[in-house]
């Protein structure tokens, strides 16, 4: 197996081959050993000895007077003119989503724009080469060391520099770095005796593809890292890969940090929110206390240290800042910086379409936006976080288009998130209490438990512990353990056939036709599975169900596709020889449904980014002949008003007339033409995409999608009406909206009206008084529930009294459920702090308290008096010292 430390053995012990290069010739760099590390280094220095790696060189570029601050947008002007006139193109950047990465949430380095994996083979889809693009990336896992080390940050700009298909075209390393050079020494500042490039590898996760790398440091800072794709790892073999790649990452913020020589990266690329959000918070930032400490904070990484608060505090006292300055400027200050990082990354996501939540890549986006709420609440901000929102989008604004019209999105799902957050805090207070009362430890999985089952972020759990006189440290490594949490819904494993498909050809695809029947030549069969020759049977995908019919006289119940090749699952007990000729027929009935379905489908999806917004991104669908599904992303539950209007757009879409096309492109093309939303659903990006387009009859694009299932094409008025059933919120930041169409439509509307005839007979009214008269039984239903409780609740007062004064030591069995007698043994235990209850009912429900000062463990006392309770009986519950609660079984 692979390692990038073997590799870059070998790749050291060829320099001449993997590294040198004819600049460091041309500018008298030499190659030498770093005395701290041992990685090898080019320098113009001779007397240099360390790398120029921060984690033992600490910052040196930083000034006491730094430089005017430099304009984000202006800055990358000069870095991009400086390329272009090298011969390079500027692209937009792509979207922070990676729609076009099944294996990737967020776009994590620029190279990843151009990346297309296909049966598990990456190829590259470029527009232009060479190129240079301003790609914005999200990385989480630094979390707490952002507005801490002064250079981590959860978005960044990883200004890309890619050139494709080496040797075919000569752009390589010597190129590379000549160019690295130039724009280091004549853009950025850099000087050259302060120049180093560290030797390192760059390697897929899976070694697939890597290469030897240079990275170029200066004054403990690293600005780039040029990567030379140049092999490919198959099958445990090793290849040199025919088109090498130039995969160059400049840390942009990075480059301005270096620039400026400010005491940060943020300050050197938020300067307009940090004056806001420091006038906010009622603090004059302290640059000259802050230049004390900033320098030895480039050693510091919270994710790989024991103890990172220790650490950061040592690090103060050697710097000669008082605990009062730590406390009161210092931390407050490192709050402020991390509020405008996790801000602009909210920014980027949520332009792009992702939302927070607790599913997937969502969960990321809720962590910094509640880190935010606790940096507010902490040292009480009274700041407007729209506003801070619409100054990144002004600042950002001439380079990255549209920000600024997500800000009313953004306004709204902050209040959402608000609430939320708010709601949290207030069960974390007594959830918090409760731990400490009972005297547990608040362990990292503890820490972890809460956060994902009642979302009590660590810093609220150590701010509410330290109002109780309890120190609790946020654990090194937290929130990337916490990222790398199993949050992710997982994919049904398609059912696997019991039958061999290896060497067969592709089935023949009939059904794209519309063939309804035809003639096929069975090539193999196992048991009920057959394979043809050719089929008009579409078989299961993207959601939609397959067709049904027959072969022969055998019923056909399902079709599978397994890498091109079709199987049909015929009824229990059938089987068709190979070698036999066969008719095949399928239920043209049932197919229209679920073309009506389908086409709805993307007519429903489209409606909901109409009414929603384009966050409204299509997270899966479901269609079956009698109705259909999809699921949508959205920050809050849909009201019935979303509901409706989603119904209304979509039915207006079919009765001002659509038309329906399908066509087949090139993935680029595609890409190029519609954009990424074309991968609603994920539709896995082949070479060959089949493109689902529905206009209107003016012309107008209503959805484009890669899309391989059945839909009706340009026969419009077959879908006939849509109507959605059911809207509901199936897990975090996602709704589902249940739907039928067509002749399914007009099925649900006969049984609705049935339904409600029956109901107007059993109510002896008309129709149109029936809701009416059952809105009246509703109501008076609910009056009698709330007297009910209310007699309840002087029923268990009363009886906590009757048995409060029986003593210490309180055994009953009761008529209640369960949460009543908790209620009941909560009272008593509250008012005799020295009693203990054990409460059980008809259903053998046990529960047991024990008063603060009794003495007595809960758990145990329950177990001790079971046989008091039903002879030879077994406890089956759990508890503490102070609870416990369970079912009791003879």
């Amino acid at each position: 197996m692979l390692s990038k430390e073997e590799l870059r053995k070998e790749f050291s012990g060829k320099s001449d081959e993997y590294y040198s290069v004819k600049l460091f010739d041309d500018e008298g760099f030499i190659r030498k050993q770093c005395s701290a590390c041992d990685k090898h280094f080019w320098t113009s220095d001779p007397k240099r000895d360390l790398c120029g790696d921060p984690e033992h060189e600490p910052y040196s570029f930083t000034k006491d007077k730094p430089e005017e601050s430099i304009k984000y947008v202006e800055f990358w002007k000069r870095f991009s003119d400086f390329f272009k006139k090298e011969g390079h193109t500027e692209i937009p950047k792509y979207p922070v989503v990676s729609r076009w990465r099944q294996d990737l949430y967020f776009t994590i380095a620029s190279i990843q724009d151009f990346q297309r994996i296909e049966n598990g083979k990456m190829s590259f889809e470029y527009n232009a080469n060479p190129l240079i693009v301003p790609q914005i990336c999200l990385r989480f896992n630094d979390i707490p060391n952002v507005g801490v080390t002064g250079r981590h940050m959860t978005s960044f700009m990883m200004a890309g520099q890619h050139a494709f298909n080496y040797p075919k075209e000569g752009y390589w390393r010597d190129r590379t770095i000549e160019l690295n050079y130039n724009l280091l020494t004549k853009v950025a500042g850099v000087k050259k005796k302060d120049l180093t490039y560290i030797e390192d590898v760059w390697a897929m996760g899976d070694f697939s593809e890597f290469g030897p790398c240079l990275e170029g440091f200066s004054n403990g800072l690293e600005l780039v890292n040029s990567v030379f794709t140049q092999f490919e790892y198959n099958n445990g073999k090793r290849s040199e890969l025919k088109g090498k790649v130039v995969d160059v990452g400049w840390g942009f913020e990075r480059l301005m940090w270096f620039k400026s020589g400010s005491q940060t990266a943020y300050d050197a690329v938020f300067g307009n929110e940090l004056k806001y959000a420091f006038k906010s918070a009622g603090i004059k930032p302290d640059h000259k206390l802050y230049a004390k400490v900033s320098s030895m904070f480039s050693s510091l990484d919270a994710t790989e240290v024991p103890n990172p608060a220790e650490l950061e505090r040592a690090i103060i006292s050697k710097a000669g800042v008082t605990e009062k300055e730590y406390l009161d400027i210092i931390k407050p200050t490192q709050a402020i910086y991390a509020m405008a990082d996790h801000s602009r990354t909210l920014l980027f996501a949520i332009n792009d379409g992702a939302l927070p939540s607790n599913v997937g890549g969502g969960y990321n986006l809720r962590v910094l936006l509640r880190r935010i709420f606790d940096f507010v609440s902490t040292y009480n901000i009274d700041i407007d976080l729209v506003k801070l929102f619409e100054m990144h989008a002004k600042d950002l604004s001439g380079l990255y288009f549209g920000l600024e019209e997500s800000i009313d999105k953004i306004a709204r799902i902050i209040e959402t998130e608000k609430h939320r957050y708010d709601d949290t805090k207030r069960s974390a207070a007594k959830t918090v209490s409760s731990i400490i009362d009972k005297g547990e430890a608040i362990t990292s999985e503890k820490m972890k438990m809460l956060y994902e089952s009642n979302g009590i972020s660590p810093e609220m759990i150590s701010s509410m512990a330290a109002q109780k006189g309890v120190d609790i440290h946020l654990p090194e490594d937290f929130y990337s353990k916490i990222l790398k949490s199993d949050f992710v819904e997982k994919h049904r494993h398609a059912e696997i056939l019991d039958i061999e498909t290896d060497g067969l050809p592709k089935t023949r695809k009939l059904f794209y036709d519309f063939a309804e029947e035809a003639y096929a030549k069975v090539i193999a069969s196992k048991n009920n599975l057959v394979i043809l020759s050719q089929t008009p049977f579409y078989a299961e995908s993207g959601g939609q169900e397959a067709d049904h019919g027959t072969i022969d006289d055998a019923k056909v119940e399902d079709v599978k596709s397994i890498g091109g090749v079709i199987v049909h699952v015929l009824e229990k007990g059938r089987h068709i020889k190979p070698g036999t000729e066969v008719h095949c027929s399928i239920d043209v009935q049932r197919r229209q449904r679920l073309m009506a379905h389908h086409t709805a489908t993307h007519l429903i999806s489209a409606a909901a980014r109409e009414i929603l917004g384009q966050h409204a991104w299509q997270e899966g669908a479901k269609k079956s002949a009698s109705k259909a599904h999809i699921d949508v992303a959205h920050y809050e539950r849909l009201s019935e008003e979303q509901v409706r209007a989603i119904e209304d757009k979509a039915n207006s879409y079919i009765f001002n007339g659509i038309k329906v096309e399908m066509k087949e492109m090139p993935r680029s093309l595609a890409e190029s033409e519609f954009g990424f939303s074309i991968y609603q659903g994920h539709g896995v990006p082949a070479s060959q995409l089949r493109i689902v387009e529905i206009h209107d009859l003016k012309g107008n694009l209503i959805d484009a999608e890669a899309c391989g299932g059945l839909h009706l094409m340009n026969r419009e008025s077959s879908i006939g009406m849509i109507k959605i059933t059911s809207a509901s919120k199936i897990h975090d930041g996602i709704n589902r909206i249940e739907f039928v169409a067509g002749p399914a439509a007009f099925d649900y509307i006969k049984a609705q009206q049935s339904k409600l005839e029956r109901m107007s007979s059993i109510l002896g009214v008309d129709q149109s008084k029936a809701i009416e008269s059952l809105t009246a039984i509703i109501e008076d239903a609910k009056r009698h529930k709330k007297e009910l409780e209310k007699f309840n609740e002087k029923s268990m007062s009363s009886k906590a009294d009757e048995l409060a004064a029986k003593g210490n030591t309180i055994i009953e069995q009761l008529d209640y459920d369960k949460r009543q007698l908790r209620e009941i043994a909560t009272s008593i235990t509250e008012t005799n702090k020295s009693s203990v209850v054990l409460l059980y009912n008809m259903q053998m429900d046990a529960v047991c308290i024990s008063g603060e000062d009794s003495g007595i463990d809960a758990l145990d006392y329950i177990k001790k008096k079971i046989n008091s309770i039903a002879k030879g009986g077994i406890f089956k519950g759990g508890g503490t010292k102070k609870f416990a609660e369970g079912k009791i079984t003879r």
